[in-house]
């Protein structure tokens, strides 16, 4: 075998290295910020001929098939000054990468410019890019007021945003990391008025955009690129209030700007549910909820700096601190149906539950540029977690011969401290293409928990439950230590085709410590419970060989691949290795219509390891009504995915089209068995959760989003859709159950901008669940929502504005906890000083008292309705300000006309 592999890189490489005669000529262009210069027109010419193309959204450009040794190479864009410069061949040469060209602004241009030739929308296979002053945004909007006008995004009334149906993770500046990517830092801080451009972008790491090779599934990012102007400069806002029921907010964000240093302060203070530093973001179920700022009441308290400066030409250094303290309580009701062979358990949950946290977060990024051929990024982080919360259940469990009523109270304290780094090195062998890049990632975490828990049930001599006492001490310790290197080679075969061999070894290691004292006897120490204590270790190691080919022509790209992937779980408690080999095939491809519609597919395949509370070997009994025993002899899982997306967006009529489906499948999908019996003292039912692998588990979701304006955006009609189906597998009593759970939602919304005295956004959405089972047609559901919503504002007398939302949901199906909210939202607001940089605000929030949250979850074998309550009416009066200064323009009140309306443009 590396006979052969040797055989054909030599042959790879005597091709390339063979005498031609035709040249391909690559290039960027950048602006004075080092920010690409998109649609900027490149002209090559020599003594004889001349040719034209454009830059693509990375600024790059390139000419194939050129025979002269030497050319001019002449870039115009439209508020720059042109510039023009000579160049040569060296000699054995076949593929020349031309050092950036950097454009000087044009001082006779005016600083905002809307040129009718630029699409307001342009695609790139893994890219959507929004030109952001084409939509209309009122003075002092923030980066978030933007993204709710863009086709394809959404802004929940957390902050949460979504992209094409998909929860963005991580938002970047100018490429680099904001607050450790933290979404609502960003949208919720940043004004929109220093925003260029808004990128939606599918980030498959660091190596995959060095290396050009995408491998397994993207997390969905968002990338605000700045303004030239706004690059040197600085802002401040805060924010200032008190109200009714005590309630209190305080908040103060100030950046400063200067080219490529970039400094940001954020304080928060306040008990209004207004969360930051939540990296996470959005949430897996689907419901209503009323009101906002999550589920509870919570205290909030963060700090958070975050810096960026190049240190020297070569070395660009960001990063951040965060600290983050939380006080939150949750009441909560939730109704479970567990399914079993011939019955159907009824678990109600009543709980109250009282958590505090402190978490510290310190991420930094060294990006060092060593020449021309050598790139080297480290990226250490810390972080550290404390939390301690005490919750109180009532429960109310019920089958067809039983009941078991009583209550449990637990406390848990743990600490969580994780150090990771990430180090990448790519080398280049002159020829853009050809490149060897090797990437390590360290992670060790560990968890240090202490539970005390405490049970009682109840006397019931009708059902025969007799009265049951337990007390238990968890004492747990935790450490996952993972290492995961790569190394990846590309050889180019022509300018636009080459081959890439990868190789990856995994290692992760899981060590478990778990010690119970227990007692069933009250007033009695908690003694050790050989039967709950044990001490487990497994590691699960993984080596894997890939070789991919790729073509990347003007029109089209596309991949195909394939991987081998030899895999090894072994535990202190099974005496033999469990080995497997899985076979990775990969393909992707993407046709491009124009700059502004594009067709895409891509599959990949993956393995998931079973977490170490699937594999102990122990009953875990801190649920009395509920053990769960882990299974030691589980496989990993094997998933298969295909995704299939268009984008469109029609430069005439300005409509704009998002559409995407996807299906997974799962081989040994890790999958609950519930198991119940009688326990022998009284005819109490006992239930059990044990873990088996079982195929048959496959998803398929469809998504689009369509909008369609009208008179130049002053009416914006507005169309999202998805369905879900999910087949879930799980086992009762050891037989086997299949969950058919189908999704449908569909929504439909206008924004009207009237001048300038009107925003006016009604929405409507309808969602529709069902859940059928094939062992018990009795625990199948039916849910149906339908609701509504209006947000408007109207400015009056130049410097008075007033608005709200309304919210009002029908829900039918949710059973005993069914609700249906209307919740009422408004405020007065006065602006005042020049360029209304400050302003008082009376709020008043669920004016009619309504608000809560309700959500159904259909998983396996179990459905469950939850309601929990949310911070509700009260009435608050704030003061806002909001200075600026940049070079190009500057918002302090005494530099400032009297402003108004929306952002002049010329």
């Amino acid at each position: 075998m590396k006979q052969l592999f040797y055989i054909f890189l030599f042959v790879s490489i005597s091709h390339l290295s063979q005498a031609q005669s035709v040249f391909t000529i690559r290039g960027t262009v950048k602006d004075t910020t080092q920010l690409a210069v998109i649609g900027a027109a490149v002209k090559l010419s020599t003594a004889t001929d001349s040719v034209l193309t454009s830059t693509n959204v990375d600024g790059s450009f390139s000419f194939s098939n050129i025979r002269a040794s030497e050319f001019t190479i002449t870039v115009n864009s439209l508020g720059y000054q042109s510039k023009s410069k000579k160049y040569s061949f060296k000699a054995g040469v076949r593929t020349e990468t031309l050092a950036p060209i950097i454009l000087t602004s044009d001082s006779r241009m005016l600083n905002e410019i809307v040129v009718n030739g630029t699409p307001d929308v342009t695609v790139k296979e893994d890219t959507l890019q929004y030109r952001a002053d084409a939509y209309k945004l009122k003075e002092n909007a923030l980066a978030e007021d933007l993204l709710k006008k863009l086709p394809g995004l959404e802004v929940d009334k957390d902050g949460n945003v979504t992209a094409q149906g998909k929860t963005i993770t991580k938002i970047r500046i100018n490429g680099k990391d904001f607050f450790g990517g933290d979404v609502k830092t960003a949208t919720q801080q940043l004004p929109a008025d220093v925003i260029k451009n808004v990128q939606v972008i599918d980030d498959y790491g660091d190596q995959a955009n060095i290396t050009g090779v995408k491998d397994g599934e993207a997390d969905k990012i968002l990338n605000f690129t700045i303004k030239p102007e706004a690059n040197k400069g600085f802002l401040t806002r805060g924010v200032i209030g008190g109200g009714t029921n005590e309630r209190y907010q305080a908040s103060a964000f100030t950046a400063s700007f200067n080219n490529s240093q970039q400094l940001a302060l954020l304080l928060n203070f306040n008990n209004t549910n207004a969360n930051v530093f939540s990296l996470t973001g959005g949430g897996g179920r689907r419901g209503y909820s009323g009101g906002s700022g999550g589920d509870g009441l919570t205290n909030v308290n963060s700090v958070g700096f975050n810096y960026r400066d190049e240190w020297g030409e070569k070395i660009t250094a960001y990063g951040s601190y965060s600290f983050n303290n939380r006080d939150n309580y949750t009441n909560s009701s939730n109704l479970q149906e567990i399914l079993t062979a011939d019955n159907t358990f009824y678990n109600n949950n009543f709980n109250d539950v009282d958590a505090k946290s402190n978490g510290h977060r310190l991420d930094f990024n060294f990006e060092y540029k060593i020449d021309t051929l050598n790139y080297l990024k480290i990226r250490p982080t810390f972080n550290y977690d404390n939390s301690n919360s005490e919750t109180f259940t009532n429960f109310d469990i019920n089958t067809q011969k039983t009941t078991s009523i009583g209550n449990s109270k637990e406390m848990v304290d743990y600490t969580r401290p994780n150090f990771g780094a990430d180090i990448l090195y790519n080398h280049r062998f002159g020829a853009k293409a050809r490149n060897l890049t090797f990437d390590v990632e360290l992670n060790s975490t560990s968890t240090d928990q202490n539970q005390n828990y405490l049970y009682r049930s109840d006397d019931n001599s009708l059902s025969g439950q007799i009265e049951t006492y337990q007390k238990q001490l968890i004492f747990g310790d935790n450490k996952n230590n993972n290492v995961e290197a790569r190394v990846s080679y590309q050889e180019p075969l022509t300018d636009t085709k080459n081959l890439e061999f990868s190789y990856r070894y995994g290692f992760a290691r899981t060590d478990n410590n778990r010690r119970v004292e227990s007692t069933d006897v009250e007033g009695d120490a908690p003694a050790l419970d050989p039967l709950q204590s044990n001490q487990y270790q497994f590691d699960y190691i993984t080596n894997r060989f890939g070789l991919n080919y790729r073509v990347n022509e003007k029109k089209y790209n596309y991949s195909v691949g394939f991987s081998a992937q030899p895999s090894v779980l072994r535990s202190n408690t099974t005496a033999t290795d469990k080995k497997e080999t899985n076979f990775f095939p990969s393909a992707r491809f993407s046709y491009k219509f124009s700059k502004t519609r594009e067709l895409s597919f891509n599959y990949y395949g993956r393995s998931n390891q079973p977490g170490y509370e699937q594999l102990q070997p122990i009953t875990d009994q801190s649920n009395k009504n509920f053990y769960v025993t882990g299974n030691p002899d589980l496989s990993p899982e094997f998933s298969n995915s295909i995704r299939l997306r268009y984008a469109n967006f029609d430069f005439e009529s300005q409509n704009v089209l998002f559409a995407n489906i996807s299906y997974s499948d799962t081989k040994n999908k890790i999958v609950t068995n519930t198991i119940s019996f009688p326990v022998a003292t009284d005819s109490t039912i006992l239930r059990e959760n044990r873990y088996l692998n079982a195929d048959g588990y496959y998803s398929l979701n469809g998504f689009y989003a369509f909008s369609k304006p009208f008179k130049e955006k002053t009416y914006v009609l507005r169309f999202r859709g998805n369905a879900i189906y999910n087949n879930n597998i799980s086992f009762i009593d050891y037989k086997k159950n299949t969950g058919k759970n189908l999704i449908l939602s569909q929504r439909v919304g206008v924004q009207v901008n009237l001048g300038e005295w009107l925003e006016f956004e009604p929405e409507a959405t309808y969602t529709y669940s069902k859940n059928d089972n094939t062992l018990n047609v009795r625990a199948n559901t039916e849910v149906n929502s339908v609701g509504f919503n209006v947000r408007t504002k109207v400015y009056f007398l130049k410097t008075w504005i007033v608005g709200g939302n309304l919210d009002k949901t029908f829900n039918s199906g949710y059973g005993n906890i069914g609700t249906n909210p209307l919740i009422i939202n408004g405020f007065l607001e006065k602006q005042f000083l020049k360029g209304k940089k400050a302003s008082f605000k009376l709020q008043a929030f669920d004016i009619l008292d309504q608000s809560t949250s309700l959500s159904y979850l259909a998983t396996g074998n179990t459905t469950t309705l939850s309601q929990s309550n949310r911070l509700s009416r009260y009435f608050m009066m704030s003061f806002t300000f909001n200075f600026s200064r940049f070079a190009g323009n500057s918002t302090m009140p005494d530099n400032l006309g009297d402003g108004g309306g929306y952002r002049r443009r010329h």
